[in-house]
């Protein structure tokens, strides 16, 4: 008989206890200024061409899931978020996330021998209750100090932060992203569980309370491995209360966006802002659009089938507004769920990529005409019973029409009972199917009995859904068409310089990378753009014209 380590019963009464007691107001808290290393490889090209270092001393650095080594190349189902958006996958601070740096710039505060230090400015300045910080260690389990600088020039220290290594610690905000040899390309996985991302929190003394943070000093102490930090989040205070529990119901065109009111529901009614980039609106943001007092959703019209949007609300209470609250939102989707009862496991202490089960769970999803899929999304729990572990579980999302499964089985975490939620986004696995599409589950189990059997682990009944995003058959040759007839500028890819056409109609010209971070901007601009400070990459130019038009293309810096 394995012995249980922890009483789940005890673990669900704090959790309830603890929120019934603190309301928390999670906002990321972006760094302004203070990486000094590029340790993320993205866009196309050798993972040396945009990356300036690496994580941990001996040339691995992490990855996006936008890297291709070749253009052309499949994308990759594991990387971190393309969108640097870090959802945290701590159980006790639900709702938290980070916002990564630009995948194309210095994103890392990297402290190599100890006493090395960095201060990272923080974007919007903010009185919070707790930081907490995203970091690793590369080659090893480190150590900082970390000062939580004040506006009025105090201070408040840490000493002797912990900071796991990348690979195997707890805690974690993201697992499974995966890492890259800089000096091979040879890529890793991770199997779905590794390297790591920590989460750190850093509370601050009630007598600190009411100051507002400006920025973190980090410095290493001790031998150990290499501290990178990456960004901070906090759990902030403001007197108008939040929304919650915002959802949304999309069409081809369409999204009607649905939230819970505060508990004391604002006088002024609601502000909110959508936008293709995940870049967030500040406090000085023009907001999209308002609401009246006691409506809590609005429908957005015409929108590109199959695009991603970011939404964000916030309560309007007349002397203030509340925080605003994102949910990330894409037209054209359409889903489906198992709802024959619970999914059995097989037992295998070997599984891979090719394995297949007696048992899998299976659904379709009718494509309908002049569409193709572009990702694929999927969820599900898996529950222990008898005497099994979470750790033993292993899942792998297929698609039998294609005979094409992920690139990588995801695995359960934790020597106990108890229930692992999984949810995967942006999938390849089915790109550019049309039809009737034919999807199956296939859950193992590394422990317990023989063949299929729910004794042990168990995928929940009704839990194991899979959601496609759209796009038009026809919207890959309309983009080239449209290109090919207005070129505004050349050549692509290019070196270092950019040559607009009719330059002189030009009012602004912004580089951005695919999450949409801006990289450079050009004001009034000549007819070159110079950009030999800016990695080899995929990157979006637009164009402000003097006629209030804007114009854009995807160029590639060689």
């Amino acid at each position: 008989m394995k012995q249980k380590l922890l009483s789940l019963t005890a673990v669900a009464l704090t959790a309830m206890f603890t929120n019934q007691f603190n309301a928390q107001e999670y906002q990321p808290m972006p760094v302004q200024t203070g990486f000094n290393a590029d340790v993320i490889a993205n866009g196309v090209g050798p993972a040396s061409s945009s990356t300036n270092s690496d994580v941990d001393g001996v040339n691995y650095a992490f990855l996006s899931r936008d890297l291709q080594l070749l253009a052309g190349n499949a994308p990759l189902a594991y990387g971190l978020p393309i969108n640097g958006i870090i959802n945290s996958a701590v159980s006790s601070t639900s709702g938290l996330s980070y916002q990564m740096a630009s995948y194309s710039a210095n994103n890392s505060l990297r402290l190599l021998a100890a006493g090395d230090n960095g201060t990272l400015m923080f974007t919007t300045p903010l009185s919070v209750n707790t930081l907490y910080m995203l970091a690793t260690g590369g080659s090893g389990s480190c150590t900082v100090d970390v000062d939580v600088n004040f506006t009025d020039n105090t201070s408040q220290t840490f000493t002797g932060v912990n900071i796991s290594d990348w690979y195997g610690g707890s805690s974690y905000a993201i697992q499974g992203i995966g890492r890259i040899n800089t000096a091979t390309n040879a890529l890793e996985s991770g199997n779905g569980t590794n390297p790591r991302l920590y989460q750190i929190p850093l509370t601050i003394d009630p007598a600190n309370l009411s100051k507002i943070v400006k920025s973190a000093t980090v410095t290493k102490t001790g031998t150990g491995g290499i501290p990178n930090i990456f960004a901070f989040s906090a759990d902030a205070y403001n007197a108008c209360g939040s929304v919650s529990n915002i959802t949304y119901t999309s069409t081809m065109t369409s999204a009607t966006v649905n939230w819970t009111a505060p508990a004391s529901a604002p006088s002024s009614g609601y502000q909110y802002y959508y936008s293709t980039s995940a870049t967030p609106p500040t406090a000085s943001t023009v907001p999209t659009g308002s609401l009246p007092a006691g409506t809590t959703s609005v429908t957005l019209n015409n929108l590109t089938t199959g695009q991603t949007y970011y939404f964000w609300v916030r309560a309007n209470c007349g002397s203030g507004q509340s925080f605003w609250k994102m949910k990330e939102i894409a037209t054209g989707q359409l889903s489906a769920t198992y709802t024959l009862g619970d999914i059995n496991t097989m037992y295998n202490t070997n599984v891979t990529t090719t394995s297949t089960t007696n048992c899998a769970g299976a659904l379709s999803i009718n494509i309908p005409a002049g569409y193709k899929i572009k990702s694929t999304a999927v969820s599900y729990t898996m529950t222990t019973a008898g005497n099994g572990w979470m750790a033993e579980q292993k899942s792998l999302l297929a698609c039998t029409t294609n005979n094409t499964t992920e690139s990588a089985v995801s695995s359960g975490s934790g020597s106990t009972t108890g229930t692992f939620s999984y949810n995967r986004t942006g999938l390849t696995l089915a790109n550019d199917l049309t039809g009737t599409v034919n999807f199956e589950l296939r859950a193992w189990r590394s422990y317990g009995g023989s063949d299929c059997g729910a004794d042990y682990n168990k995928v929940d009944g009704s839990t194991f859904k899979v959601t496609v995003t759209l796009q038009p058959l026809v919207l890959a040759t309309n983009e080239v068409n449209a290109k090919e007839k207005e070129r505004i500028a050349y050549p692509n890819p290019f070196v270092d310089t950019l040559h607009l056409e009719k330059a002189e109609n030009v009012k602004k010209a912004v580089i951005t990378d695919l999450s949409g971070v801006i990289v450079q901007t050009f004001e009034n601009p000549s007819s070159d753009l110079f950009l030999g400070g800016v990695k080899s990459g995929m990157y979006i130019l637009t164009l402000t014209m003097k006629d209030g038009s804007v114009k854009s293309m995807k160029t590639i810096k060689r």
